[in-house]
């Protein structure tokens, strides 16, 4: 193996815990009592308007549109839900929680391989987030979807990629990440080698096959 296509969020950061803190912060900036279960539900919605996009159902910007005010709706919460999300973006871009171990997994992988960032979400966000983690300087390109101007899993997104990656080769290329629907069906849609990381034992019940799959980011020596 010589490249590595490596996803950020919920594979080296928890967007779980950083996604809440920002909800939480921005909660508190606004006066509302955000409760659990408000946080569930948004958790609920924001997979599924990411699931909208990544099918090309929806674009990008109407997941920032849709999420809190729809959300605000569902709760009778009086509140500007754009400016809310304003906030959010704001105090996300400096949330950087690892996922255990995403350090010494980052570092083993750049020592060994060219690792390419490949993300659904919004460049100067990414960038923010892995400078303050330290990462920012470990990878040799980042491509976010929106400066590419299209989303994994799509073919285009990759092909994209690929065009900028010097001397590519799909048999000596990887993509891990945690996401079936993007990063599987990206990197089948791609034609390279796939590893799952799946902590929460989830079930892969589609057609999807994954060439590898890992429940914590140290099993990758096992691989790589």
């Amino acid at each position: 193996m010589k490249t590595i296509l490596l996803d950020i969020d919920d594979t080296i950061f928890d967007f779980h815990k950083c996604a809440a803190a920002s909800i939480l912060k921005s909660a508190q900036e606004f006066g509302i009592d955000f409760t659990n279960e408000m946080l569930e539900r948004y958790f609920e919605q924001n997979w599924f308007l990411w699931g909208e996009y990544e099918k090309k159902i929806i674009e990008r910007e109407d997941i920032f549109r849709m999420r809190f005010p729809l959300l605000f709706e569902e709760f009778n919460i009086k509140a500007d839900g754009i400016a809310f999300e304003d906030a959010f973006q704001r105090y996300f871009m400096q949330e950087c929680e690892p996922i255990e171990g995403s350090k010494e997994f980052v570092d083993y992988l750049c020592s060994k391989y060219d690792v390419y960032i490949v993300s659904n979400s919004m460049e100067a966000t990414q960038k923010s987030r892995l400078k303050k983690a330290g990462l920012e300087g470990c990878f040799k390109e980042i491509f976010v979807s929106d400066v590419v101007g299209h989303q994994k899993p799509t073919k285009e997104f990759f092909e994209h990629c690929i065009c900028r990656i010097k001397n590519f080769d799909p048999k000596e290329t990887m993509i891990i990440g945690d996401s079936l629907s993007s990063d599987i069906q990206g990197g089948i849609n791609a034609g390279i080698k796939t590893c799952w990381f799946n902590p929460k034992h989830k079930v892969n019940d589609t057609n999807l096959p994954c060439d590898y799959e890992i429940s914590k980011l140290e099993e990758i020596k096992n691989i790589l």
